[in-house]
């Protein structure tokens, strides 16, 4: 197996970025209030004066008239929250991107960037429950429910707003664990399989017994914040949220499985692994490797044209 481990001043890079990612989650919190007994608000001016908005994202809603929205949805009795952004210049039925976040609570709180203004698509994403929802977050426990229950709600949503999801063409996307969340939902959910097109994880957290096994710090993470112990009751844990676990309940919904070589959270083999526990049980997935390609491909943004056209075809 190859060396995962991090180097110490990796690590200390990692935990700086990490404070980073803490205090922008704070900040964009601030997007997801809605008043009492609001489950819907045009965010799309607050978004535009916004200075951790993206120029792209200000000029899509400048010069195309993009829509955002704030909205809340029940989640197993949990006002669970989220965002949609919405293009107005593209005739109904909207193909729809599904996009399920990395992080945690307010630890990577979504926040529209570019792919939220692809031409023609609309997108929508959850925040999972705990956070700025209501709920505890079990990192992939019961919030995984948060992911089929979005799916259930789109059809409210269309009635509210008075717009049509294409019937057939909607992708679900997760980033980091949002990988993890995606196939732990479309594994525990089979039905899912017959209302979304494609799945794509990038960078995704797709083998938890490496992860933790890679990263002391994640480990101390999980422990304190999620309950995890390096006990029976810990391989119960891991055994619950384990993708890999789930590879036989996938049929032949077509997957893309994206890594960056310089990923410093993810391990490159968890993609290896998953990738091979898809193929051993006759799946054809497709797997793009990028040399220089960071955690999420951030620094990549040629690979969204790669998304895309694989999405289309």
């Amino acid at each position: 197996m190859e060396n995962c481990a991090k180097p110490t001043q990796q690590r200390a890079e990692l935990e700086k970025e990490n404070e980073e990612i803490r205090k922008r989650g704070q900040d964009t919190a601030k997007l997801y209030v809605l008043d009492a007994n609001e489950t819907l608000k045009d965010i799309t001016q607050k978004l535009y004066e916004n200075t951790n908005t993206s120029d792209a994202v200000k000029e899509c809603i400048q010069k195309e008239k993009r829509k955002f929205y704030l909205f809340s949805y029940d989640s197993d009795g949990f006002a669970v929250k989220g965002y949609l952004s919405l293009p107005t210049d593209t005739a109904p039925p909207l193909p729809l991107l599904i996009l399920l976040r990395g992080g945690n609570r307010e630890f990577g709180l979504p926040y529209p960037r570019e792919l939220s203004i692809q031409p023609g698509y609309a997108l929508i994403t959850t925040t999972y429950r705990g956070g700025v929802s209501e709920g505890k977050d079990e990192f992939g426990g019961e919030d995984v429910n948060d992911v089929k229950n979005l799916v259930e709600y789109l059809p409210t949503l269309e009635k509210k707003l008075n717009i049509a999801f294409h019937p057939e063409n909607k992708y679900m996307i997760g980033i980091s664990r949002g990988g993890m969340q995606l196939f732990l939902a479309l594994g525990r959910y089979p039905i899912l399989q017959q209302k979304i097109k494609k799945a794509v994880s990038i960078s995704g957290l797709l083998d938890l017994a490496l992860a933790i096994e890679d990263r002391a710090d994640f480990k101390a993470f999980l422990t304190e914040s999620f309950g995890y112990s390096s006990d029976e009751k810990g391989r119960a844990w891991i055994a619950k949220r384990q993708p890999l676990n789930y590879v036989s309940h996938i049929k032949n919904i077509p997957i893309l499985i994206a890594q960056g070589t310089k990923d410093t959270r993810v391990c490159l083999k968890e993609g290896y692994n998953f990738l091979e526990a898809l193929q051993a049980h006759g799946h054809k997935a497709t797997y793009v490797e990028i040399e220089g390609g960071d955690h999420v491909l951030v620094n990549t943004p040629d690979f969204l044209p790669v998304l895309m056209d694989w999405l289309a075809q």
